[in-house]
């Protein structure tokens, strides 16, 4: 078995390490692929934005040549003006997105890195360009600064722009050709890219699938195989330990109804009248396993094996007043052993009738205190099994009848109360009613079904709240002292004291819920109380839930001892079966006519 072990282990290793790199390889194609998707729609946002801007770029240089010959032929001084304005404006566009497509503008949102090839096409109209923005700057610098200038001092800056212009956009149209060819190459190039990861995707996928996936589940078909074989070893080997035990067990029964036959009272010893030891019987030298050094004295010799030295004393002086004495003692012998005797302490006279010596008669009851012990120790083990038994049938029990209310609660408010209302929007929809008696029999109708709906919602709340499960212990006790004070002559108060949200276990939220409502029907139905409060507290360690009523209280200590709360059924017996299910400790303090306080600690770890 061990060497099978030790076999498989490698196996399992092996499966975890491709498990772990197949995992691996695909977060890494996953991250990869959303790096690059991410990378080309920033650059697509950059490409399009240097598209736009470099075809805006023909646009201005048009302009500006347009505002040029206009000023050339225009003499009327408010049209001159509005051109002049128009020039200088698009000079200024032009001139920064020509510096931006090439050096980059974190305003316009271009990061100025072009390729080789552009930069050569850039390179290439530099100097048209030059010749361009120096012209259009002297004429809106000569304009300026003289609006009257005469038409022939800035005509060949305009006939430098009509030259260049032609040239000018006929690169731009390259750049703009070229640009447009780059983010098509990155868009074909990304398709790509995604396709090589895609395929390794399916390839690390195809390879958990034969090399993980597939091998994992023949290994765990044949554990499960060796399990249930095992299983079946198991179950064999118990019931033969069982029935081994069970035999054992009444074997020491039987030993103990025997009543073990003691051998008859023997001589062991004869002492002084202080206890000093004068004579050994054989026998009692070989139970306690004596050597050559043996105890001088019995008094001493018992102190020593852990008897009260004053205990000792006194039955020292009975025997020097002639009483005999008898018990049990429990000794230890030289090799560690315990040894139970019966002891008879016979004091002895001499012929002047003085007490002298002391006769030690005992016989060796070991072997029947011990099949008393082991006796003990299996009725206590088999109590301790069967308490365990009825708490596990007591928790079964309940959890059983908190799915029955679960089951009850569900279908009265999805079958009853679904066609309940469909009712109430059927009769709230009959309106050709004649007389005065149907329409009083028609609102009378409505009335009863809306209390039925009503009551209908109270009891499947009562039987299992749908908040329990949504919202935990503390919103639900809040709606329920709410819903009885409503429906009843109590007043019902919730607090929170310290604030409780965390949500608890559902077996421990439903108990406590079942608690709160068995406490405040006792209230309602023996107390005769006329107000409850509910409270919830709670530290680091423990959840601390106390119902307290003004009621007329009763004598806890009379019921108990009468056993009323030893049987199911019974309210206080229920509360504290619940609070045991759910390792809670349940309080309860009361005096007649002092009400009742109930107290319910639930630890939180």
């Amino acid at each position: 078995m061990d060497n099978q072990t030790l076999t498989e282990k490698p196996t399992f290793e092996k499966l975890g390490r491709y498990y772990l790199i197949a995992l691996c390889a695909i977060a890494a194609s996953i991250i990869i692929s959303q790096v690059l998707i991410q990378k080309f729609i920033r650059e697509q946002e950059n490409d399009s934005l240097v598209v736009n801007l470099s075809g805006r770029q023909r646009m201005l240089s048009q302009k500006i040549s347009k505002s040029a010959l206009l000023l050339g032929e225009t003499s009327v001084p408010t049209d001159k003006t509005a051109v002049l304005e128009e020039l200088e404006l698009a000079l200024k566009e032009w001139q920064e997105a020509h510096r931006a497509l090439q050096t980059g503008d974190d305003s316009l949102g271009i990061t100025g890195k072009n390729s080789e090839k552009i930069a050569s096409l850039f390179t290439q109209i530099e100097p048209n360009y030059r010749v361009m923005a120096s012209a259009a700057s002297r004429i809106v610098g000569a304009l300026n600064q003289d609006f009257q200038t005469p038409t022939e001092d800035i005509q060949k800056d305009i006939e430098s722009i009509i030259r260049q212009e032609p040239v000018f956009l006929e690169g731009m149209d390259r750049i703009v050709f070229q640009y447009d060819r780059e983010a098509k190459t990155k868009v074909t190039n990304l398709g790509n890219i995604s396709l090589f990861l895609m395929v390794i995707s399916l390839g690390v996928i195809l390879f958990e699938l034969l090399f993980v996936f597939i091998p994992s589940a023949k290994t765990i078909r044949q554990t499960f195989v060796k399990l249930v074989q095992s299983q079946k070893k198991s179950n064999k080997m118990t019931l033969e330990l069982s029935a081994l035990y069970s035999s054992l067990e009444q074997a020491y029964q039987d030993l103990l109804e025997v009543d073990v036959t003691l051998d008859d009272f023997t001589l062991y010893a004869k002492c002084s009248a202080d206890g000093s030891f004068e004579q050994f019987s054989d026998q009692f030298v070989s139970l306690m396993e004596f050597e050559e050094e043996r105890p001088e004295n019995l008094f001493q010799w018992l102190q020593e094996q852990g008897y009260d030295r004053n205990h000792l004393q006194n039955i020292r002086e009975m025997i020097r007043n002639g009483h005999p004495w008898n018990g049990e003692i429990k000794v230890v012998n030289l090799a560690g052993d315990f040894v139970w005797l019966k002891v008879n302490l016979i004091p002895t006279q001499n012929e002047l009738e003085r007490i002298d010596s002391m006769l030690l008669i005992c016989t060796d009851e070991t072997e029947k205190k011990e099949a008393e012990a082991i006796s003990q120790e299996i009725n206590r083990e088999r109590i301790e099994k069967k308490v365990k038994e009825q708490q596990y049938r007591s928790a079964l029990i309940m959890e059983g009848q908190e799915e029955e209310r679960k089951r009850i609660s569900r279908d009265m408010h999805d079958g009853i109360g679904q066609l309940l209302s469909a009712m109430k929007f059927n009769l709230e929809g009959i309106h050709s009613v004649d007389t005065a008696f149907e329409k009083e029999k028609l609102k009378t109708s409505k009335e009863l079904l809306k209390d039925v709906i009503r009551e209908v919602r109270r009891i499947s709340f009562n039987l299992t709240p749908s908040a329990l499960s949504d919202y935990g212990i503390v919103p639900v006790l809040n709606k329920f002292a709410r819903e009885i004070s409503k429906i009843s002559d109590l007043e019902v108060t919730f607090e929170n004291k310290t604030g409780f949200l965390s949500r608890l276990e559902g077996k421990v939220e439903n108990n406590l819920y079942r608690i709160s409502q068995e406490a405040v029907n006792n209230a309602i139905k023996y107390a005769k109380a006329t107000k409850v409060t509910i409270t919830i507290s709670h530290n680091s360690q423990f959840l601390n839930l106390e119902i307290s009523d003004n009621g007329q209280g009763f004598d806890l200590q009379k019921l108990e001892a009468q056993g009323h709360f030893g049987t199911s059924g019974h309210g206080l017996f229920n509360i504290r079966e619940r609070a045991n299910f759910i390792n809670g400790q349940c309080e309860i303090e009361t005096e007649k006519g002092q009400g009742t306080t109930i107290s319910i600690n639930v630890p939180l770890d």
